[in-house]
């Protein structure tokens, strides 16, 4: 594990200007690292691109890992409010049923889409730190258990084993939504594609139902 210090902001910015050259070191240090990697990324080159000096980086920034970790809270924030909103969004209705499986599906094609720059600096990216794997397998599992809670709460997921059908769920969906944006997005709509793969995985989650 990093040395907390190495990851930490080294000034939080308070005024309007301050905060504009975080978010333009921030801006700069995302399109370098999807662009040249992180690992071949350097602080000189996110100060350059920013239009601030290397000394003004530093005064906000120990270095560029730091910025990569302030980049990962705000991602690890979205994706866990999406996560929360959807649970809500269930025990709202009270109910766990087969229309709400497309919209799960359509939540997690946004989130693996390669189109969302996060997941092109933390998903594909090769050389991150073991910080941001470590925190990105915290976060895999936060969603995972999220969902398991779903299932073990309804009566009708008829998923013998909630915590490791999750996983092959999410897994799968992974790999399977992955595949579409490399290879056949072109030729298959969405929503055609959501109805397909919603229907395979309602027959596995609702499996007595579907054979009744």
């Amino acid at each position: 594990m990093a040395n907390d210090t190495l990851l930490e902001p080294r000034k939080i910015p308070s005024q309007e200007r301050s905060r504009k050259t975080v978010a333009a070191i921030y801006e700069a240090a995302t399109d370098i690292f999807v662009n040249t990697g992180y690992a071949e990324a350097t602080t000189d080159q996110i100060a350059e691109k920013a239009g601030v000096s290397i000394g003004t980086l530093y005064n906000y920034f120990p270095g560029k890992e730091a910025i990569l970790y302030g980049l990962w809270e705000k991602y690890e924030k979205e994706i866990k409010v999406i996560t929360d909103q959807a649970d809500q969004d269930i025990r709202k209705k009270g109910s766990f049923d087969r229309s709400i499986v497309p919209v799960l599906l359509n939540l997690a094609l946004e989130l693996v889409s390669y189109e969302r720059v996060q997941n092109r600096l933390f998903i594909s990216q090769i050389g991150l730190p073991e910080t941001i794997i470590q925190k990105r397998r915290e976060l895999g599992l936060y969603m995972e258990a999220t969902m398991e809670a779903v299932f073990r709460d309804f009566s009708n997921v008829r998923v013998r084993n909630p915590k490791i059908g999750v996983h092959i769920i999410w897994a799968t969906v992974q790999a399977v939504f992955h595949d579409y944006i490399i290879s056949v997005s072109d030729e298959i709509k969405p929503e055609d594609f959501i109805d397909e793969l919603g229907d395979m995985m309602s027959r596995y989650i609702f499996a007595d139902e579907a054979q009744e």
